[in-house]
This record gives structure tokens, sequence and C-alpha cells, in this order.
């Protein structure tokens, strides 16, 4: 590596790759790449996250500066490690940089990509760098481009969403004192063989298999979805754990005529409430919520959530110690032309766009058509199976025809029957019921935080008015400390702070997440460029904060009316 300087003035480097030479930045207009840089920077919000691939020799760093704000995050990764040694790890509070390293890149996209900045990423590769690193380059597109359609559709989720996951919560508190939790099943059944059941197309072909291999099925721990146990039944086999995460009515629907089967139940806050308060078996009780919020549920155990009942049951199965995990029906396409195996389909289904969108490869290697929504599927269970490859333990393999899943290697289910040796025998989940909760207490403590917090809301509505009113044209950077107009904000932030980082506001789910992306995306929408200047405005903050009680108190009436709503129809009576 040499450092050269350019024809205008600059330095760049050049460095040996492959016993080739390589600029690693425009060594006739370094100008031209500095300003490609800013033009892609050009309309920075004040709290915009950025990623840079590349910083050559840094010359960009002081013009880049002049574009951002204290609340922006630069973050750089850098593939050459000599030059990463120049400058790491931090070139400024807010300017950060790393070496390319996979995983550290994806820890970070996890870590920082989220539904309130989905709309305010800015990426761009520095010079010559995604030719000269060009699959480090692929890569980083690939997580990024994941990790912000990972987030997206978790807004969408809430949006759609909101007024069932916050119904399903509130009954089936009720419920949570006969159920088990899942951390009891944990390393129960090392070394058994697991069944994970899904509806896709494979799934027909798959009982078959099942079937003319019967009696070997004791020796595998089934796991099945909602949607796939009435096939299992109907041809005399009997699951041994059946998940259900969907917050639909259908998925009640799917499962009526299997309600009083002698096989445990496991779900999770949000489940259908329908189907956990009228299923008759047994029930397990997965925690992604109440372990956040409700006092002494500290240690409760979730599970992975990919989007698909399939990780959930993927990660049940390896939470018990089961290997290897074999994928039935599993397809994450459209194999067969068909949206799911014909004997997991329901009048449901008539009503949902099932059209291919996209093409991907399938596991013998032939094109076959998939949706956005099953090839997000995949990649979430790609990435969790990712995660335990260096673990000798667990072993996944797919009898699915349908999508190949990267880190489950297709194997024909009669052949995993014949060449599979018979591992520990199965442990039935036997029932540890000590959960205990007062399910009324719980929800008449959250409605009260929302009946006071409905109050705080009014009284800073008032203060804002009150300041509109005034028409005092201030710089809250330039007042006294005891400027009446000073204490009213401080006083309207901390209601705003306190509310939006309190416990209780998990329980709001996709209200408060569609809240909070709404408010960042309509009221405090300000470039980098005017940050200081309006967040010391006086009568802008007073604006801004106007329109956020108005649509606080909007959201905390309308949480309140749904949870009084469901204990109505559940409790039998309103609670205080």
């Amino acid at each position: 590596m040499k450092k050269y300087k350019t024809l205008d003035g600059y330095h760049v480097y050049r460095i040996k790759k492959e016993k080739k030479f390589f600029y690693l930045a425009d060594r006739l207009d370094y100008r031209k790449e500095i300003n490609q840089l800013l033009a892609t920077l050009d309309d920075l919000k004040f709290d915009s996250l950025i990623f840079l691939f590349g910083i050559d020799t840094g010359e960009y760093l002081h013009d880049m500066k002049k574009l951002i704000c204290d609340k922006n995050r630069v973050i750089i990764f850098e593939p050459n490690p000599a030059i990463y040694r120049k400058f790491g790890p931090k070139i400024a509070e807010n300017i950060s940089i790393f070496p390319f390293e996979e995983n550290q890149v994806k820890q970070i996209f996890d870590n920082t990509i989220h539904f309130k900045n989905i709309n305010n990423i800015y990426f761009h590769a520095f010079g010559n760098y995604s030719s000269v690193y060009k699959e480090e380059y692929d890569r980083l597109i690939e997580h990024l481009d994941w990790n912000i359609i990972n987030a997206a559709s978790q807004v969408e989720l809430a949006k759609r969403f909101k007024k069932i996951f916050i119904r399903n919560m509130t009954a089936n508190m009720k419920v949570l004192n006969q159920c088990t939790p899942i951390h009891h099943y944990r390393g129960t059944n090392l070394n058994v063989p697991a069944l994970v059941v899904s509806g896709g197309p494979s799934l027909d072909s798959n009982i078959k298999d099942m079937l003319i291999h019967k009696e070997a099925l004791d020796q595998y721990f089934i796991i099945t979805g909602s949607r796939t146990v009435e096939a299992l039944t109907k041809n005399g086999i009997l699951p041994d754990m059946i998940v259900s995460v969907d917050p639909v009515d259908a998925n009640f629907d799917m499962m009526k005529n299997c309600l009083n089967l002698e096989v445990p139940l496991a779900f999770y806050e949000y489940s259908n409430r329908y189907l956990v308060g009228n299923y008759k078996g047994d029930k397990i009780f997965i925690s992604l919520l109440f372990s956040h919020t409700v006092e002494g549920f500290e240690h409760y155990q979730g599970v992975f959530c990919g989007g698909s009942v399939a990780h959930a049951c993927i990660d049940i199965a390896n939470m018990m110690g089961c290997s290897p995990i074999v994928f039935l029906g599993q397809d994450l396409a459209h194999t067969y032309n068909k949206h799911h195996a014909d004997s997991a389909v329901f009048d449901y289904d008539k009503s949902l766009p099932y059209g291919a969108t996209a093409i991907v490869k399938d596991v013998y290697g032939n094109p076959v058509g998939t949706t956005l929504t099953l090839d997000h599927y995949r990649r979430r269970l790609e990435h969790y199976i990712a995660i335990y490859k260096d673990q000798k333990r667990i072993r996944f393999i797919n009898c699915s025809h349908g999508a190949e899943i990267k880190g489950a290697p297709f194997k024909e289910l009669s052949e995993v029957f014949k060449e599979e040796a018979a591992g520990s025998p199965k442990t039935n989940c036997i029932p540890n019921q000590d959960i205990h909760i007062d399910s009324r207490n719980t929800i008449d403590s959250l409605l009260t935080f929302i009946e006071e917090y409905r109050i705080k809301a009014s009284q800073g509505l008032e203060l804002c008015e009150i300041i509109s009113s005034e028409n005092q044209t201030k710089s809250l950077l330039k007042v006294d400390e005891t400027d009446i107009d000073l204490q009213r904000i401080l006083y309207i932030l901390k209601i705003v702070n306190d509310f939006e980082n309190a416990a209780n506001t998990k329980y709001f789910g996709g209200y408060f997440s569609e809240f909070v992306f709404e408010m960042k995306e309509k009221t405090f929408d300000m470039s980098a460029m005017d940050y200081e200047r309006l967040t010391s405005d006086l009568q802008h903050q007073a604006k801004s904060f106007k329109i956020y009680f108005e649509e606080m108190k909007e959201m905390l009436e309308e949480i309140k009316e749904t949870i009084l709503e469901t204990v109505t129809e559940f409790y039998g009576s309103h609670i205080v």
C-alpha cells in the first residue's frame, strides 16, 4: 500500500491485491469522488444514520463533518486492515470506523437499524471500493437490505395487527396460571430427532413417507403449527407439540376440529385469543412481552421470531436439545405451482393474494416461484441456522422440495428414516404450572398508567398552547435557566421521555411503534443543517409537541377502549 498525491491536490491509496494494483479512488479527479459522497448525504435529517464503505485516506472527512450534526451517526466499514489501523476505532464522537468482518457487520446492522429509522438511512461506497472489494461490498449490501426489509416488515406488522395484539394480550393473560413456561422443557429431548411440520406444498408427499414409516415416528419429537394439525391427525399422526403464534381468527378456524387433543399447545402473548381460550389440552407459555413488563417474569423465555410459526417450532426443538431437526413442508416457495399443500388449505386462503413474485433456486438447483414474504422467511431461517453452524450438537435437514435452505442440506424423508440412527427416547412435555399472575391487577395497573399519561398529555398540550398564545420568540439556547418558557419545555420533554421509556409502553405494541414512527416522519422532521436552530426555537418546539400530545391522547384513548372491550368479553366485567 502506498499513498499518492492526486492531480487535484488530494491523496489516494494504491493497493496491491491478487498481484494487481488498484487505486481506491480517482487519482485524476479526487474532488469528484468527494462530491459524489456529499451529494448522497445532501438531504440528511438531524438523526440520520450513515453507513459508508471505505475511508481511503480520509480526505472526505473534513467536508462531511460540515453536513452532519451531533445527532447524526456515521459508521464506516473498512475492508483494508492496514487502512483501518491508521484510523480506528473512533474518528470523532459520532464517527466510528470498523474493520470489515461479516459477523460484526451483521451485528452492527442488527443493533442500529430498527423501525424508527428505516426511512432515514444513508449508504455510500466511496471511490473504487465497490469494485476493488466487490465480494465484501456485495455481502455488505445484502445484509443492509435484509435488515431494512426486516425492520420495515415489523412496522407494517405493527400497523396491521395493533388492535388484535392488544385484544389477544389482554385475553390470554387470563389463562397463564394454567400454563407451563417453555423454559421447563429446555434440554428435555437431548439428541432426539425432531420433525418440524409446515404447510408448504411438499407436506402431502412428506405425510405419505411418514405413513410408510409410521413405526419410526415414535422415535421423533413432532412439532407442528396450527395450520397442519388436522392434516396430521386425519392420517392418524399425533404431534408431540402444537405451536400457534399467528394472531388472526383464522388460526382458530384451522384448529376448531382439534380443540380436544391431548397435545400441549404452545402460544405467546399475541397468539389468537379464541384458540388459546378454547383449547382443552395442556398449554405452554412462550414469553416475548411479559418477561419485559411483569415483575417476576424476567426469567421466562421467548423464541426466535422469523415471521413464520416454523421459526418458533425450530427454535423450540433446538431449545429442547433435539437433533437432527428435520423440516417437512418447509418449501418457502410455490413448489408444484401451489402456495400450500392440498391437505393444509382452508377457506381463509381464498381471500389472500398468493401469486409468485420472485424466482429462487430449489433444492435441485432449478428455478421455482416464490414471494417476497416467503423469501424473507427463508433468509430469516438461514440467519438462524448460521448461528449454530459451528456447533456439532445440532444439525438441520430439509426434506421439503421447495427453495434451497442454506445450512439445511436436502434429503428425502424416506432416506432420513432409513439413515438417521435413533437417538435417545423422546420425553413428553409434563405440565409444570408454576406461573403466578394476577391478571386483573396487571390490567388494572396498565389502565392506571394509561390514565396517568392521558392526564400528562393534557398538561403538555396546555403548556404548548400557552407558549403559542403568548407568541414569545426566543432561542432556548440564549435564555436564563429560570426562564419560564424553558421550564415549560423541560417539563414537556420529561413527559415525553418518561412515557417513551416506561416499561408499560411495551404493552402498546404496534400502537406505540406506529406512533413513534409517524411522529419522527411527520412532526419532528428536521434537516441536520437546521437541527440546532429548530431545537432552540421556542415556537417551533411548542407547535411540534402540540401535535405529539394530541396524537398521544388519541392513541391512549383507543388502547383503553380496546382493553376494556376485551375485559368485558373475557372477564365478564370492567376492571376499574
